[in-house]
């Protein structure tokens, strides 16, 4: 009998279909997944910051000046947008430049300090700064760096820095630059550090990864009726705010109720927790999660 309850199981389980958008909304634009608690439509989101308008193809953020979204992490609570180059030497003014970036204001939105890095390709010092305070610095010695290079920007011609805090906006502040033919050269960004390193963007756009906060926990609905767990985003200035997750389970969107699929495979890993829990009678899906024979999670 446990056989045959297992053996149905893992049909039902193979026919699931995840879900990552609402019903009767589309969860793609273009080639970009838009799984919820953003939505294509205002009616398709969790509210009206993480409504996505799709032009051409191409997804914005209506409610943060139609940044261009390129993709939605679900796991780690982060999107992908395209913005300009922070500073590109605009207006030298006594060897220095500054430029401040999109403010991200009252929004649940904030620049991820996990995911970016500071990065100033040039001669001088770019400073990170927010409300006039430095939050993080490097300065370069003249020379030039290959693309090819990019993760080994130590100081020749180009360098990085960590961010400490989450922020809503900043500053970015070169000074000691050098003139080439009248002009001053050298710009600083905040920029996604896997995108950076892999090469994967193109001038004048550059890929920020942006944290995205769901501040309610009654208003967040997980999957498979999963409580959501709670995370501290902390700030510059010693505050902080609390975010709810949900923990992804399979495909799909764990943010809806029926959104996540538990997909089995025949591939299953062949780990002594898996053989463990075949021997009491539970299984493995395909992405090493472990379940007992009444489909309680365990792992």
């Amino acid at each position: 009998m446990k056989l045959f309850q297992a053996y149905h199981l893992l049909i039902f389980l193979s026919l699931e279909t995840p879900k990552y958008a609402k019903k009767g909304c589309q969860d793609k634009c273009g080639d970009v997944m838009i799984p919820y608690p953003f939505g294509i439509g205002a009616s398709c989101s969790i509210n009206k910051w993480f409504n996505v308008d799709c032009n051409s193809s191409t997804p914005y953020l209506p409610a943060l000046k139609n940044l261009e979204v390129s993709k939605v992490h679900i796991g780690n609570q982060t999107v992908i947008v395209h913005t300009q180059r922070i500073s590109s030497c605009q207006k030298p003014v006594r060897n220095s430049s500054q430029t401040t970036s999109i403010d991200l204001g009252w929004s649940p939105f904030f620049y991820s300090k996990d995911n970016n890095k500071l990065v100033f390709d040039g001669c001088g010092t770019a400073s990170l700064m927010e409300n006039g305070r430095v939050l993080a610095a490097c300065s370069t010695a003249c020379g030039s760096l290959p693309p090819s290079n990019r993760s080994k920007c130590l100081g020749i011609g180009c360098c990085e820095t960590a961010i400490p805090h989450y922020l809503k906006s900043y500053t970015v502040n070169i000074t000691g630059l050098e003139e080439e033919d009248g002009n001053c050269t050298g710009s600083a960004f905040l920029v996604d550090k896997t995108l950076y390193e892999q090469g994967r963007f193109s001038d004048p756009f550059i890929p920020i990864s942006l944290t995205w906060t769901l501040t309610g926990s009654n208003q967040v609905t997980c999957c498979r009726d999963y409580a959501p767990t709670r995370s501290i985003v902390e700030m510059s200035n010693g505050t902080s705010v609390d975010t709810w997750l949900c923990d992804e389970y399979g495909d799909g969107s764990p943010y809806l109720i029926d959104g996540c699929a538990m997909t089995y495979s025949d591939s299953t890993p062949d780990t002594e927790m898996c053989r463990k829990c075949s021997k009491r009678g539970g299984y493995c899906t395909s992405n090493d999660s472990t379940y007992d024979g009444r489909d309680s999670f365990l792992r």
